[in-house]
């Protein structure tokens, strides 16, 4: 087995302890469980459950079991565990999440935050992908974490920002995507091979203060936001709030976009071959 981060390991164990306790409670009730479904990250999930006292309290219950170690009892991301990781844990009491289908500066959608809570983040921010909870447990933590905000409160959620049809990937696209890359400026941050080695990378903080390191795009499978067409194109499109990534929803066209998402495609797929050629 690899060996795992301590707090990546620790947060596993404190989220099965969470999920004890809802089943106690459960027992306890005339009426039967409901039935237990695990959604993937990448499948729709289904409509959530009425927020009831009932569902807020064992969202209380997981958060306390599986969230608080990293993201705090109040939620602002200064949990005990999440001192030590590398990436400060969000600020759930901002509003602001970095995986969203909304445009920037707007709240997310219930269903990307169920998506981030299945898919989880790399591994060095220590956030793992919490599978093992079910639908409805997943859905109550949203529930609960949505109280640390007054911003659930007094804003609407807009429509997701969708991703129109893909056009072909080729080979003109990928050098036109890295024409795009270096006009925009995105070396400056991600360097220009990828690498997050950029110029501005050192100088690089979240809206906290915090140091952030920009996205590696030859490790495709540490993306935050899914490393999908979609999700790439999702991302640069929406950008992603409390970070240095902005929104290019504006200064690119959709075309521009999808060019970018192949090159950046192509760093990963080139750097995977490197390896296996090594």
């Amino acid at each position: 087995m690899p060996h795992l981060p301590r707090q990546v390991t620790r947060a596993t164990a404190l989220a099965f302890a969470a999920l004890a306790v809802p089943a106690f409670a459960f027992a306890a009730q005339a009426a039967p469980a409901p039935a237990r479904s695990f959604t993937p990250w990448d499948k729709a999930p289904g409509m959530p459950p009425p927020v009831t006292p009932e569902l807020l309290e064992i969202g209380g219950r997981v958060f306390r079991g599986a969230c608080l170690g990293c993201h705090g009892e109040k939620g602002n991301g200064e949990g005990r565990e999440g001192k030590l990781l590398q990436i400060p844990p969000r600020d759930f009491t901002q509003g602001a999440f970095i995986s969203r289908s909304t445009p920037s500066g707007s709240l997310p959608l219930d269903t990307d935050l169920f998506r981030s809570i299945r898919h989880g983040f790399k591994p060095a921010i220590g956030m793992p992908a919490f599978n093992f909870l079910s639908d409805r447990e997943v859905w109550a933590v949203i529930a609960h974490l949505k109280t640390f905000s007054e911003r659930w409160k007094t804003e609407q959620v807009p429509p997701p920002v969708e991703a129109p049809p893909a056009p072909p990937r080729t080979a003109a696209a990928v050098k036109a995507g890295a024409e795009v890359y270096k006009a925009t400026g995105c070396a400056f941050c991600h360097g220009e091979k990828g690498l997050a080695d950029g110029s501005s990378a050192p100088s690089l903080t979240y809206d906290s203060g915090k140091p952030v390191v920009p996205a590696n795009f030859t490790k495709l499978a540490d993306f935050k936001c899914g490393n999908r067409p979609e999700d790439i194109f999702r991302t640069i499109t929406a950008g992603m709030d409390g970070t240095p990534m902005p929104t290019f929803a504006e200064a690119l066209t959709i075309e521009q976009r999808w060019q970018i998402v192949y090159f950046i495609q192509s760093l990963g797929e080139g750097a995977a071959q490197v390896a296996i050629n090594r």
